[in-house]
């Protein structure tokens, strides 16, 4: 049975933080040559140089995370569904789904389930399973129930499901050539792009003939045939507690996985700050202990006033770690801590400027100039955004984290399909 505390383990399927550090400015082929600097090889060095800085492989950001478009109609929407067919069969069959803790628990299990879409597609050459040295070829895709508000809008319900396909090397490779393909068929233009709703249907939506082909070839790779995960995050009480577990199918049933640096099966999250520009009335549960934590933040954070400044230097700096993929994975860091870095952080910068984190702790942050961080998040302030990847209500949410994730993906591929040189 799922425990009391129903859940999800934060998979960093969703990466977050903010992106501080100056970025070089980019030099552009047709700028003038400045005063004195009409010597052709200094012309050239110049270029090199630019080139050097934001040399623009054919992977970027929103090559290897794609935003769906929010529906504009909930019956009548194109977006995946759970029984959409794939590999072997379902997307995501019902019979799994009902073996997991409803996700919103004002609504009832069948509401949910017939609302369920796929908002945001990733794929990742590496997922550290069964080790970080010995790593899984996936295909991730994010679910959201969507619903109509009040104003007859279409919006997502603050709730998740994360579900994991595993590919073998070479059916890797072939979707890396379908998806080049499909991008040049569309002439899709990504480069040194902020990751953001995908231009190839930002402004079709969900009736984006780019979209329906582009859902064809997931259809094509992934399914129950080679499901491996779920992830889930459960929205509990007045919308203002959030739980999460992790479970992987075995002989058809699903078992719940530990979730790491806890051994529990669940953890949760609380936060009754009304405003939402500030933590209170909660926390973390149970709590991570040692270092790279930072629990007095995410509990009461008006409680962080004068004599608190060592606390929040020592806190935010374990929230800039949790966000930067190159200190921590999925498989070594808790859920809530992933998901909850990104407004810790940035309340710590709105709340306490005169500290200046972002320049003390400027070697923690995570930076990559070859692509574009800024994160195009609406409410990036807001302390109940704790989304990794997908919508808050009408608006797009984008952790940090997966912004740096998505960089670090887009390395690695840039880096196993780049020509070889001729010795």
């Amino acid at each position: 049975m799922f425990p009391s505390l129903p859940a999800i383990i934060c998979i960093f399927n969703a990466f977050s933080f903010s992106h501080f550090q100056p970025r070089p400015e980019r030099i552009l082929l047709n700028q003038k040559p400045l005063q004195g600097t009409t010597n052709p090889m200094k012309l050239l060095m110049i270029l090199l140089t630019s080139m050097a800085v934001h040399a623009q492989a054919a992977w970027d950001l929103n090559d290897v995370t794609y935003l769906m478009p929010l529906p504009q109609s909930v019956d009548g929407d194109s977006l995946l569904k759970l029984e959409s067919p794939g590999r072997g069969g379902a997307l995501l069959p019902v019979s799994m789904v009902n073996q997991l803790p409803v996700l919103a628990i004002d609504r009832t299990r069948p509401e949910v389930n017939s609302t369920l879409r796929v908002m945001a597609v990733r794929i990742d050459p590496c997922f550290p399973l069964p080790t970080p040295q010995s790593c899984q070829r996936q295909i991730r895709l994010a679910w959201q129930p969507i619903e109509l508000n009040r104003r007859n809008e279409v919006e997502t319900v603050d709730a998740a499901l994360h579900s994991f396909y595993v590919l073998q090397d070479w059916e890797f490779a072939n979707l890396l050539k379908e998806i080049s393909a499909w991008k040049s068929k569309y002439s899709v233009n990504t480069k040194y792009l902020p990751l953001q709703v995908h231009p190839a249907w930002a402004t079709e939506k969900d009736a984006s003939p780019a979209l329906a082909e582009f859902q064809k070839i997931i259809l094509k790779y992934a399914g129950i045939e080679n499901f491996s995960r779920v992830t889930a995050m459960v929205l509990r009480g007045n919308g203002d507690m959030w739980a999460f577990a992790g479970f992987e199918p075995r002989g058809g049933k699903l078992e719940l996985l530990p979730i790491p640096r806890l051994n529990r099966l669940s953890q949760s999250f609380i936060n009754m700050a009304v405003p939402a520009d500030h933590f209170s009335g909660g926390g973390i549960s149970p709590i991570p202990k040692g270092d790279d934590t930072f629990n007095n933040l995410a509990a009461e954070s008006i409680r962080m006033g004068e004599g608190t400044e060592d606390t929040i230097r020592e806190e935010v700096r374990a929230a800039f770690r949790i966000e930067n993929p190159k200190f921590f994975n999925p498989e070594n860091m808790d859920c809530v801590s992933c998901h909850v870095a990104q407004p810790a952080i940035h309340w710590v910068l709105n709340k306490r400027p005169e500290l200046q984190v972002e320049k003390l702790w400027s070697q923690e942050i995570y930076g990559n100039p070859k692509y574009n961080l800024k994160n195009t998040s609406v409410e990036i302030w807001n302390t109940q955004q704790i989304r990794a990847l997908g919508y808050f209500g009408k608006n797009v949410a984008i952790s940090q984290r997966v912004i740096n994730e998505s960089a670090e993906v887009a390395d690695f591929i840039n880096r196993i399909t780049a020509p070889k040189s001729e010795e």
